[in-house]
Order: structure tokens, then C-alpha cells, then sequence
């Protein structure tokens, strides 16, 4: 029996652990990017030219602004995308794509930062069920969940891409108010851990999700008038939740 063969479109973090996981289960992976000097290591078998390279699944691990666009032109028998947002991409799909969210990462980004192991015991979001995304998935050590594209893009609004805004936020302005940061402790750290993430990675997701984002914005802001006003209620709702994580 012949290897599955993959083909990754964008090296980085994600597409590149995704190709380590790959080869180390023996599937063969080409890989498609943008960065002329890209330089793969273990995360793949050979770079191609273009997405027309024969492979049995492809997989876009592009920011979804990118992925859309590669989508729109690809005839690929099956496609499935790794991005944070699913509905952008299900919205000019058929039934040749499954669109996919593995549930893993890490503060580093690109191809350095790439491990085999990121994904192991992960869950990996997928709108349609497909056999060989799901073999995908278990040969990366995930677990496949099936969800609706627009009720992942809901929830993952709260629990990922609003986390992300409020540490930039915050970060963004401690560093207007020239904040000192002798004062800065490990709170401060621990909150602030997502900020070193780069607009060019968050600014298309930020984009693809603005209307799952937009009622959050005020919600939040009141939440926090009422906690300095002096309701201790939030600190009940927000000890609950944290023991439920």
C-alpha cells in the first residue's frame, strides 16, 4: 500500500508540526509557500511549485485570509483548512472541503517553532466528517469532533480571539501610559502572555469573526465599570468558570 501523501500550503507553526506528525507516521509531504527560502527541515518531503501537485489530501495552513483565496482557485479532490475561522472558508466551498481547526499552539511562530507532538491529545475541529481527515487527525495524535462552522466561529469568538484582544489591549495600553514596569508582577506576565502575537497573524482572524466579536467589546467594558463601582458578583462568575477550566 502506497503512503498517503499531503500537501501543506504554508510552512509555519501549524503546517509545520502538522508535517513532522505526517512523515513520522510514514505519510510522504510536499509543501507549498510563499518564502523562497523557506527551509522545511524534517517537516517535508519537497517543495512544489503550486497546489495542482497530485496529493490526497491538501491542507491550508495559511492565515484564513490566504486560505480563502487559495480555496476559491483549487480543485483538489479534497481540501481541508487549519485556520481559527471556519465560516469564511464553508461559505465558497463544496463538498470537497472540510474545513478544520486543530485546538493547539504555542507563543512561538513559523517553522522553528514546529514540534511533531503539538497536536497529541488535541482537539480537531472538522464541519464534515471524511475518512481521511480523519486519518489526518489521528496521525497527528488528535481527536477528531465534528461542529457547525457558524457555532465554532461563535464560541471560538470568546474563548480564543477575545482572549487575544484583551492581553494585546492591555498591552497596547500599559505601553500608551508609559507604564512602569518594575511594578509589573507575575499577573501582569501571566495576562500579557498572548501579547507578543504579531497583527499578521490575528489582524484576518479578528476580520473573518468581527461580527461573533462585535457585541462582546461593550459587554465587557460595562463588566468592568461595574467590578471598579464595587460589584463583587463577577469575582463569583469568574471563580466558577476558572474551576470549571
Amino acid at each position: 500500500m502506497s503512503a498517503r501523501r499531503a500537501l501543506i500550503a504554508g510552512l509555519g507553526l501549524i503546517g509545520g508540526s502538522i508535517g513532522l506528525a505526517l512523515r513520522r507516521r510514514g505519510w510522504h509531504v510536499a509543501f507549498f509557500d510563499s518564502n523562497p527560502d523557506l527551509d522545511p527541515g524534517e517537516a517535508a518531503d519537497q517543495r512544489v511549485a503550486s497546489l495542482d501537485a497530485d496529493a490526497d489530501v491538501v491542507i491550508l495552513a495559511t492565515p484564513v485570509d490566504v486560505a480563502v483565496r487559495l480555496l476559491a482557485s483549487l480543485h483538489a479532490p479534497l481540501t481541508t483548512s487549519v485556520c481559527s475561522v471556519m465560516s469564511p472558508l464553508r461559505a465558497i466551498a463544496d463538498d470537497r472541503f472540510v474545513a478544520g481547526h486543530p485546538l493547539a499552539g504555542c507563543a512561538e511562530r513559523g517553522i522553528a517553532a514546529a514540534r511533531a507532538d503539538l497536536f497529541e491529545g488535541a482537539t480537531w475541529f472538522i464541519d464534515r466528517d471524511d475518512a481521511t481527515i480523519r486519518e489526518l487527525i489521528a496521525a497527528c495524535g488528535a481527536n477528531a469532533e465534528l461542529v457547525d462552522a457558524a457555532e465554532h466561529d461563535h464560541a471560538v469568538a470568546l474563548t480564543s480571539h477575545l482572549p487575544q484582544i484583551l492581553s494585546t489591549a492591555l498591552a497596547a495600553y500599559l505601553h500608551e501610559q508609559n507604564a512602569d514596569l518594575r511594578f509589573a508582577g507575575p499577573g501582569l506576565r501571566t495576562f500579557l502572555r498572548l501579547a507578543g502575537s504579531e497583527a499578521s497573524v490575528w489582524s484576518p482572524i479578528i476580520e473573518a469573526n468581527r461580527e461573533n466579536l462585535r457585541p462582546h467589546a461593550d459587554a465587557i467594558a460595562e463588566l468592568v465599570r461595574e467590578i471598579i463601582e464595587g460589584n463583587g458578583s463577577p469575582f463569583a462568575n469568574a471563580n466558577d468558570l476558572f474551576t470549571k477550566l
